[in-house]
C-alpha cells in the first residue's frame, strides 16, 4: 500500500521548488518580520495544496509547471497564515514538533506575520489576473467562514452532521477547490474541465478532513507527527462523535463521557464498538468515489494517475487502522 510519503517522494523536485519559491516570496528587508515568517515556512508541512495546484496545471497545460509556482506558493501561504491564526485562537504551544509562532515570538507578532503572509499570497495570486485573484479570495473567504462556524460551535454537543459538513466544506474542501479551479483557469482549461477538477478537489478535501478527524481518535502521535485527541481537548465536535451521539440507545453513554471528562480511551472504545468510526470511514469513502468519478471525466494524462493515487491514499491512511 502506497503511503502519502511514498507518493510525496516522487514529487521531491517540485516540493523543493515550492519551498524555494515560498522563501523568495516572503522576503522583506525588515529582518525581524522576515525571520519570523521564515520560521513558520521552515516548520515544514505536506505542501499538499501547492502540489495539487501544480498537478492540476500540468494535467491541463503543456507549459512548464514552474509557470504556476507563484500561485502554488500563494495558496500555501494562505494555508500557513490560517494555521498561525488557529494556533493563536487555540493558545497552542506546539505545531509540527516545535514551538508555535505565538509561543516563541508572542501573540502580537504572530498576528502580524499571519497578516503579512496573507498579503504576500494575494500579491502572488494577482500575477495570474483578476479571475484567478477572485478565486483565491473566495477560497480564503470560505476558509474563514468555516473556521468561524467551527469556533462558534465549540462545545456544542448537539452539533448536527449537516452543520459539521458545512464547517469542513468551508475550512478545507472549498480551499482545495480554489487551488484546482485557480490552477485550471491559469492553465487555460475549458469551463467543463475546470468544473471537473474543481469538483474532484472539493470532494477530495471533504474526505481529507473527515479522515483527519477519524485519525485524531484512532492513530498515534508518532504515526501522524502531531498530537492526537486534539479535537476533544479543544471541544471541537467531529463526525465520529456526532454520529455516536445521534444513535438511539447510545447517546446517554457518550454524552456522559463528554460531560464528565471521560478518558479518551473510553471515548475511543465507544466509537469503535458502536460503529461511528466505521460510519465516518464510509462517509469519507463516498467522497473519494465522487472525487474519482469527476477526475475520470477529464482527459487522460500522467498527472491524472498521480492525482488518482492521492485520492486513494486519503482512504488508505485509515483503512489499515480500522
Amino acid at each position: 500500500m502506497k503511503s502519502f510519503y511514498d507518493w510525496q517522494s516522487n514529487l521531491q523536485a517540485k516540493i523543493y521548488q515550492i519551498n524555494e519559491r515560498l522563501v523568495q516570496s516572503i522576503y522583506t528587508s525588515q529582518s525581524d518580520l522576515y525571520d519570523m515568517a521564515r520560521y513558520t515556512i521552515d516548520s515544514g508541512g505536506k505542501r499538499f495544496r501547492p502540489l495539487l495546484t501544480i498537478l492540476v496545471y500540468s494535467m491541463i497545460s503543456d507549459k512548464p509547471y514552474e509557470d504556476i509556482l507563484d500561485l502554488a506558493a500563494g495558496y500555501e501561504l494562505i494555508h500557513t497564515a490560517s494555521l498561525i491564526h488557529d494556533d493563536i485562537i487555540d493558545r497552542s504551544d506546539m505545531r509540527r514538533g516545535r514551538p508555535t509562532l505565538n509561543k516563541r515570538f508572542g501573540v502580537e507578532n504572530a498576528i502580524v506575520v499571519g497578516d503579512y503572509l496573507f498579503a504576500k499570497a494575494y500579491e502572488l495570486g494577482s500575477r495570474y489576473g483578476p479571475v484567478v485573484s477572485k478565486i483565491m479570495a473566495d477560497g480564503s473567504s470560505r476558509l474563514a467562514e468555516g473556521q468561524t462556524l467551527e469556533f462558534l460551535n465549540r462545545g456544542n454537543l448537539y452539533l448536527s452532521e449537516n452543520t459539521y459538513l458545512e464547517i469542513i466544506a468551508g475550512k478545507t474542501a472549498h480551499f482545495f477547490e480554489a487551488c484546482a479551479r485557480g490552477s485550471s483557469v491559469a492553465a487555460g482549461g475549458s469551463a467543463e474541465i475546470t468544473d471537473y477538477v474543481s469538483l474532484f478537489a472539493f470532494n477530495l478535501g471533504m474526505a481529507f478532513q473527515i479522515t483527519d478527524d477519524i485519525l485524531d481518535f484512532i492513530s498515534t502521535e508518532d504515526r501522524e507527527g502531531k498530537p492526537t485527541f486534539q479535537d476533544i481537548r479543544e471541544n471541537v465536535m467531529t463526525l465520529p462523535l456526532i454520529r455516536s451521539i445521534s444513535k438511539d440507545g447510545n447517546s446517554g453513554k457518550i454524552l456522559d463521557l463528554l460531560k464528565n471528562g471521560g478518558s479518551v480511551s473510553d471515548l475511543k472504545e465507544v466509537l469503535l464498538k458502536d460503529g461511528s468510526i466505521e460510519y465516518s470511514f464510509d462517509t469519507a469513502s463516498r467522497y473519494i468515489k465522487n472525487a474519482i468519478s469527476y477526475l475520470r471525466k477529464t482527459e487522460k494524462s500522467p498527472n491524472i494517475d498521480t492525482l488518482m493515487d492521492l485520492a486513494m491514499i486519503v482512504i488508505d491512511r485509515i483503512s489499515s487502522l480500522k
